[in-house]
């Protein structure tokens, strides 16, 4: 989907894990998007484990109110998804203090491929206490085994 100077997508990357992209200007109507994005994919059937928001490619933050995104994040973490970001920690030192405490306010990893390595080991979203342990500036374990599981097909993208 295209809005306004903003491009979302939806990755599947296995049965448990979504990746949403973000690239251009993330502004608070592009938040509301997002967050209407995130609700839609947590209503998926079958959808469980946990969704990442890749603000990686996110060119300016126009806005520090992540308030629906809070508010998709603790629909997501009622129906069994928890809701992580990833991107924006390289970039932290640079953003206004406001938006980098609203974004602290979030489950974050430095990028995608790290938050895929260590949510593949984690157990269900119900049992999961805390925050990733990314959040808190260690480095990502090594990649587990991946097992024969045909649940999903991995790669698989979807864009609107």
């Amino acid at each position: 989907m295209r809005y306004d100077g903003a491009q979302l997508s939806v990755e599947v990357c296995s049965p448990g894990l979504r990746v949403v992209r973000v690239a251009g200007v993330l502004d608070w109507m592009t938040v509301g998007r997002l967050a209407g994005l995130v609700a839609t994919q947590v209503a998926r059937t079958g959808s469980s484990g946990h969704l990442v928001v890749d603000l990686g490619e996110v060119s300016f933050f126009a806005t520090d109110d992540f308030g629906a995104l809070r508010r998709a994040r603790d629909g997501a973490r009622a129906a069994g998804v928890r809701l992580h970001l990833a991107g924006a920690s390289a970039r932290e030192p640079l953003l206004p203090e406001a938006i980098t405490a609203a974004l602290a306010e979030f489950s974050t990893f430095p990028t995608v491929e790290c938050a895929e390595r260590e949510l593949r080991g984690w157990r269900p979203a119900g049992t999961a206490v805390g925050r990733p342990r990314s959040s808190h500036g260690w480095s990502c374990p090594p990649a587990p085994p991946v097992d024969g599981g045909n649940e999903a097909v991995p790669g698989t993208a979807v864009t609107g």
